[in-house]
């Protein structure tokens, strides 16, 4: 319960209004130090293979687990974020278990988006939807990861992939410390807000968000996270130098029809710490 006050802190940088604080209190509180149920006998495959592969439940060593779930309403690949979790197994695989849980619309679909991303993790099909079945999860997918303990003990609450300060506290938990705090810079974008043209559903388009380091300490990008999984976005992972640019290049491929608009946020050493760009259009 020692980490409620400071997941707390994170969640509530992006939620102003006291009724949505209220509820994101009640939910750490009412899920901090529950125990989730695993279901025994999920079919787990490795997508890259197409194959089904040994179950770990009974076989995991190590001292922490992430539980992500994701159920099958609305866009499935808007949920999934799966370039960001690929680099937060690639950051601490050695010493947690990633479990991901998926009640997809049709097997066939998950797997294809997988496959897409060439998501090389096992995953786990739960047909039936007997993990949410067992623990009644909140209804919005904001809330439906976990940082676990070794015994299925919630430590934390909260999507790491969509912000970026969860999983700066699920990383503090984990390893026992905090990330020294970066020099501030400030940084200057040519547009925050890009109007695209010609978006076609299922097809990729590209941006670019063209920025400078205009302080007097080299600027840092954390993490760029965007608000739907169709977006997809790469950047400068090395420090900028004072005085020198650097891009932000995003790809987009719309999922439907029609008027197109999403954010991104962008964490780094600045003052404000976090810097929201936004991409709309229609696409056809």
């Amino acid at each position: 319960m020692k980490y409620i006050s400071l997941f707390m802190l994170c969640l509530t940088i992006l939620a102003c209004k006291s009724k949505v604080n209220s509820e994101i209190e009640r939910l750490v509180k009412d899920w901090t130090g529950k125990t989730i149920v695993i279901p025994e006998h999920v079919k787990c495959l490795h997508p890259l293979r197409d194959d089904t592969v040994k179950s770990a439940i009974d076989e995991d060593i190590k001292e922490y687990k992430i539980l992500f779930y994701v159920d099958s309403t609305g866009c499935t690949h808007c949920k999934l974020h799966l370039h960001i979790w690929k680099m937060y197994i690639k950051e601490l695989s050695s010493k947690v278990d990633f479990k991901f849980y998926f009640y997809p619309k049709t097997e066939e679909e998950l797997l294809f988006l997988l496959n897409k991303e060439r998501f090389a993790y096992p995953v786990y099909i739960d047909s039936n939807d007997e993990l949410n079945s067992l623990n009644r999860f909140p209804a919005n997918p904001a809330f439906q990861c976990f940082l676990l303990d070794r015994n299925n003990k919630i430590l934390a609450i909260g999507n790491p992939a969509t912000n970026y300060k969860v999983w700066e506290l699920y990383r503090k938990i984990i390893t026992g410390k905090a990330r020294d705090e970066l020099p501030v810079t400030a940084v200057e974008f040519e547009q925050t807000e890009l109007k695209m043209k010609n978006l076609q559903t299922g097809k990729t388009s590209e941006a670019v968000f063209r920025l400078k380091n205009t302080g007097a300490q080299p600027l840092i990008i954390q993490m760029v996270n965007a608000s739907c999984g169709c977006i997809i976005p790469e950047w400068e992972k090395q420090p900028i130098k004072t005085g020198k640019t650097s891009e932000i290049k995003v790809r987009i491929t719309p999922e439907e029809k029609g008027y197109f608009n999403k954010t991104i946020t962008v964490q780094c050493n600045t003052q404000e710490g976090q810097i929201l760009l936004k991409i709309n259009g229609t696409a056809f």
